[in-house]
């Protein structure tokens, strides 16, 4: 038999190729499309949302801008540094306006002696870095002062200052680009930022302890901190817990790689002994946060943005955290829940260490641990019979010093992401778990590079979101999430700001509005917009938005807060056009008692109750 032409096995080769990359292939999934909006808000529909850039007649805010740092909801009011100043904003004023009841200004002391050290003069302003409420009438703020951290008390209702200055040093950063997180619990600050003028020693501190000397990770150690970028800070039972990404010790090999990570600490520590990590944490340990999509190899979002507050998410105690890929990747970004009881267990497994001439990082055996357990708390659990954290044997505290690293990380509720979106950098989270007529659907609101905000609601059949056991098939969650709305809020002529200024810098939710805040200025968005549906009750059902309802006589409307049986909300996602409106006011009984016979409100969940350890 004569042999085959080339060409023709190469057509063979080909076909035999097409035939393999078409068959099924496991537990494989595709990557998820990105959702396309079911509304696009543009400017023109935007411009007319209040605005706040500075205050009338401050000709330094007018020439540089009002450089947002940091917002904070307390008392009623909306808190927020900037530069030079802290401004106080009644959140019940009239929902036209955006102008600050009362502020204070806070300039730096020494500018001129920061210009000698090298700084452009724009940077030796006083940058407000941190806001924390000491309790419900005091508030600490620190700044960068020039260049040198400062720390004050206020009076909330009043913004005048109570007490002496103090050292920002460890409680604030020294530039105002750098990372800082804050928490004051159990009469003590802690706080996570870098504590030097170079930015080369990162800490986790706590201080301002009445009786108590302060305390702080180990210094310039790569096990312990890798040029991290802190992100959220909580307390959850008898720890507190830090959330932030860093530069990967234990994937050196592979170069620079970001990874993101929940860190702990023991509210109780008391530091070592005077031999072995005195005045450092002694329970200090470090685990990898995961949020990936699955398939025959995981696409991991590496970099941890934004983390929520504790929420209700089925029952259970969780944190919604958002991530996106590597700097020098594709962007894209990512949606991932975390049960904090699935965290807590997650620091019971093994610890790490690095193992050959490789650096390949392995799990340390169990028999080489010492007891009682390093990280432990004193007085609880395998900690039992130790009255305090300087009494642990130095066998145990040797260990810790050296081993803050756990093997293995914290999976995401239900196996893989809430949602994701491919071409865009999301950097700010806020969640809703309260939306809708019966407070139980959830809302997240996306802040993104380019100015815009999306709107995410959540599927309605929410599954149990636990960690996937060992032999589940594909993890996969079975949850829709719709988006809503694609909002675009930056407007370069009315939000002036450095290059980058589109970026949204800070959300901060008060059902019914949302404050969005950019380098330049902060924005009021109301949470919908319920009358563009005018008297369409089609468009209005089909919007498939929580927070809007159709009246019969009053036509598409913000659900009330205390509502009734006599609204309707579309659950089937209906076209939207209106062909044939139906105007407010018209009864249109039969189909109105047939969503409502279709729609009988759940039972409402419990109230959900402070995780323990919450102020």
């Amino acid at each position: 038999m004569p042999p085959l032409p080339l060409p023709f096995l190469l057509l063979l080769l080909l076909l035999l190729l097409l035939l393999l990359s078409a068959a099924p292939r496991g537990s494989a999934q595709p990557f998820p499309p990105d959702l396309v909006p079911r509304s696009s808000v543009g400017l023109a529909a935007t411009a007319a949302y209040p605005r706040f850039g500075g205050l009338r007649g401050d000709n330094v805010t007018e020439q540089l801008g009002l450089d947002f740092q940091r917002m904070l909801r307390l008392n009623g009011s909306l808190l927020l540094a900037a530069r030079d100043h802290i401004y106080a904003f009644d959140l019940g004023q009239d929902k036209g306006m955006l102008y600050p009841e009362r502020h204070l200004t806070w300039e730096a002391r020494d500018r001129a002696n920061c210009a000698m050290r090298g700084r452009l003069q724009d940077e030796c302003h006083n940058y407000i870095r941190v806001l924390v409420p000491l309790d419900a009438r005091t508030l600490l703020a620190c700044g960068t002062n020039a260049f040198s951290p400062l720390c004050r008390t206020y009076q909330v209702s009043s913004l005048e200052q109570e007490g002496e200055d103090v050292s920002g040093q460890a409680r604030c950063p020294f530039d105002a680009q750098q990372s800082i997180v804050a928490l004051y619990v159990d009469g003590s600050l802690y706080s996570a930022t870098v504590a030097d003028f170079q930015a080369s020693d990162a800490v986790i501190y706590r201080s301002l302890s009445p009786g108590r000397l302060p305390l702080r990770s180990l210094k310039y150690s790569s096990r312990w901190l890798q040029e991290p970028h802190f992100v959220q800070v909580l307390p959850y039972g008898p720890f507190v817990y830090f959330f932030f990404r860093e530069v990967s010790v234990e994937l050196r090999a592979m170069g620079k790689v970001l990874v993101s990570r929940v860190a702990r600490v023991c509210r109780n520590d008391g530091g070592g002994s005077a031999r072995v990590l005195e005045r450092r944490w002694t329970s200090f340990l470090k685990l990898r946060l995961l949020c990936a999509l699955p398939g025959d190899t995981d696409f991991t979002f590496d970099v941890l943005e934004a983390v929520t507050p504790p929420r209700a998410l089925n029952g259970r105690t969780a944190v919604l955290a958002l991530f996106g890929t590597q700097p020098n990747s594709i962007p894209g970004s990512a949606v991932c829940a975390f049960y904090l009881a699935d965290v807590e267990r997650a620091f019971e497994g093994p610890f790490a260490e690095p193992h050959g001439t490789a650096g390949t990082w392995t799990p340390v055996p169990e028999e080489q641990v010492p007891q009682p357990r390093p990280g432990s708390c004193a007085g609880m659990g395998p900690a039992a019979g130790i009255s305090t954290s300087r009494d642990f044997p130095d066998e145990t505290l040797s260990f810790a010093k050296e081993h803050p690293l756990l093997h293995g990380a914290v999976a995401p509720a239900g196996g893989r992401p809430l949602f994701t979106r491919t071409g865009t950098r999301l950097i700010r989270l806020a969640v809703d778990t309260g939306a809708g007529p019966w407070r139980n659907q959830t809302v997240l609101f996306l802040g993104a590079e380019d100015g815009r905000v999306l709107k995410v609601l959540m599927g309605t059949q929410q599954p149990p979101m636990g960690t996937p056991a060992p032999g589940d098939s594909d993890g996969d969650t079975g949850s829709e999430a719709l988006l809503l709305e694609e909002i675009s809020l930056y407007d370069p002529e009315r939000c002036r700001g450095p290059r980058g200024a589109s970026r949204v810098l800070g959300l901060e939710l008060h059902v019914p509005e949302l404050f969005v805040a950019f380098a330049g200025c902060l924005v009021r968005m109301p949470v919908s917009r319920c009358a563009r549906h005018g008297a369409c009750r089609r468009s209005c059902e089909a919007s498939r938005d929580p927070y809007c309802a159709w009246l019969p006589r009053a036509g598409c409307v913000l659900v009330p807060e205390h509502p009734t049986s006599g609204f309707e909300q579309g659950a089937d996602g209906a076209d939207g056009a209106c062909a044939e409106p139906t105007a407010a006011g018209d009864d249109g009984k039969d189909r109105a008692q047939a969503l409502q016979r279709s729609m009988k409100p759940p039972v409402l969940p419990k109230p959900l109750q402070a995780p323990p350890g919450w102020p």
